[in-house]
């Protein structure tokens, strides 16, 4: 059960025709912005992320299992020095969604600014790491040297970046929010860290609330006409969205003060682990230290 921002019984509109409906559904939390406010039409950079997650075959699992086992694949993908490892494990996970239920659709729609910015991130390492020359470039009075140390490094940094990414979308995709904070409870994490990681996710979707009320007003008021008017649009939706962000945090901070929160939140974290899910635990343990003994 959860005190202050997640209570027994929330409140929310989600697309039902009474506004005072009250839903006792654990999966609610995913679905609402932890302030209360149904969510509006989804477009722009909203779109990925508001996505409700699909029900699958992964979300009967314990979240407990499904945390231990993605906290050990994360080290075993980045302590390694090859980039085959990572590169692998991105694949299986990806393959695991889609095996469970997970649209390729959706999984495109999470995942696209990812492989954007592993590109570039292996990409400038090209240029920036090494001292064995491959190719050469002259743009103008420009030149550009691409190193064969760089491609290795480049290539590292990207499986990394794609691998890690595509390990946690398993854990985000098929657990929600209450499992895996019951699950760092069981796991003794610190409190500041829940409450911390717990106010972050409801400050995620206000923020992006006040991003898409900016952007929908710039648009209609022809706000990206030009690309010099769309960087000017974009540098004036930073400041007003810091500006309103921190007045709806002291907002939110003075009605969790009204409503008894005293700086802690209760987690039920008491469950029992089954058998089937220590099984599970351990054969998974096993895969991972041994591919990671495998392709250090």
């Amino acid at each position: 059960m959860y005190g202050g921002i997640f209570s027994a019984r929330l409140k929310a509109q989600t697309n039902c025709p009474n506004p005072n409906h009250v839903s006792d559904d654990p999966t609610l939390v995913e679905r609402c912005t932890f302030s209360f406010m149904c969510e509006g039409e989804k477009l722009m950079l909203a779109q990925g992320i508001r996505d409700q997650n699909p029900t699958t075959k992964l979300s009967h699992v314990d979240g407990r299992v499904k945390v231990l086992l993605t906290v050990a694949s994360l080290l075993a993908a980045t302590s390694t020095s090859s980039w085959l490892l990572p590169f692998c494990f991105g694949v299986i996970s990806l393959l695991l969604l889609r095996f469970v239920g997970v649209s390729w659709r959706l999984l495109w729609r999470r995942l696209l600014p990812i492989f954007l910015l592993a590109t570039f991130v292996g990409g400038t390492q090209i240029f920036i790491n090494g001292h064995t020359p491959l190719f050469e470039w002259h743009i103008f009075s420009f030149r550009l040297i691409g190193y064969y140390e760089g491609i290795e490094r480049g290539a590292l940094f990207a499986a990394r970046i794609i691998g890690g990414i595509s390990i946690m979308s398993v854990l985000t995709l098929t657990t929600t929010v209450q499992e895996w904070i019951q699950a760092l409870a069981w796991f003794k994490v610190p409190q500041f860290l829940i409450e911390i990681m717990t106010l972050a996710y409801s400050s995620l979707f206000t923020l992006l609330d006040e991003l898409e009320r900016l952007q929908k007003a710039q648009q209609m008021r022809l706000g990206y006409g030009t690309w010099w008017r769309s960087i000017q649009s974009i540098g004036a939706i930073g400041g007003i969205l810091f500006i309103r962000v921190f007045d709806k945090s002291v907002r939110l901070w003075q009605a969790m003060r009204c409503r008894g929160y005293n700086g802690e939140i209760s987690v039920l974290n008491d469950r029992a682990l089954k058998r089937n899910d220590i099984l599970v635990s351990g054969l998974g343990l096993m895969i991972i230290l041994g591919s990671w003994f495998v392709g250090r």
